[in-house]
């Protein structure tokens, strides 16, 4: 495991433009071609570094690589199940929308949401609201561009929109756009979990250390079998 990692190059990884462009984290890889269309999972906080997108996780897709920065596309985001689970409360009702359109620019996604009441109610009230909230979502997706929906769909400037829109029906407790999909088409699925791959470094940074320590009590002579040679090189982040 020690040889894999010492073989693989760092490449810094970019975000979208509309995220900023910037580099948020270094992943390996053992050449261009094996990061190529690669998806990327890691927490929203990571790119923003605002602790209250702790509980949102987006992934992302490398694109391009140029002098050791992968830069990435924005393929989908999500909440976390612990996160929704507090929404849920006794005398709330969750409604779920899930919708599969097409923004201004032409790029199609599905945008899955929760409107949480504040009050119970009828079977009627609850499809006024479940009604009232895809017909704003679908308005807001067509006139808005992909980068701009899904930065307001990230940083919660889309969600007042529609729940002052719905709170006209019955009162509401919140508004949530909990899941968002890039709709593409690839061969390659794999995720790399940023979380999991800094784990697996350190570990393999760590073993390799302590394979290079004599065993204790062992004497460097001449009638004792010498310790292995060690390499010269350093060794090397839903509910539908």
């Amino acid at each position: 495991m020690v040889d894999s990692w010492k073989s693989k190059s760092w490449y810094n990884l970019v975000s979208p433009k509309f995220l900023g462009e910037i580099k948020i984290a270094e992943i390996p890889a053992s050449d261009e071609d094996h990061l190529m269309n690669r998806i990327i999972a890691l927490p929203l906080k990571e790119v923003t570094h605002d602790i209250s997108h702790m509980y949102t996780t987006v992934r992302l897709r490398v694109e391009g690589i140029k002098d050791k920065n992968a830069y990435t596309k924005f393929i989908g985001h999500s909440a976390s199940r612990e996160y929704l689970s507090t929404l849920g409360r006794r005398n709330r009702d969750v409604l779920r929308v899930v919708y599969t359109g097409v923004s201004k620019d032409g790029v199609k996604l599905t945008v899955k949401m929760v409107v949480v009441t504040a009050v119970p109610c009828s079977t009627p009230q609850r499809k006024a609201v479940r009604n009232a909230a895809l017909a704003e979502l679908k308005r807001i997706i067509a006139e808005t561009r992909f980068g701009d929906f899904i930065q307001g769909v990230l940083y919660n400037k889309i969600n007042p929109q529609i729940h002052n829109l719905v709170k006209k029906i019955v009162p509401i407790y919140r508004v949530e756009l909990y899941k968002t999909e890039l709709f593409e088409v690839f061969d390659e699925t794999a995720v790399i979990e940023l979380d999991r791959t800094k784990k697996e470094r350190e570990a393999a940074v760590a073993k390799d250390a302590e394979a290079e320590k004599p065993a204790e009590g062992a004497v460097a002579t001449e009638t004792v079998a010498a310790a292995p040679a060690t390499d010269e090189k350093a060794a090397e982040p839903t509910p539908a």
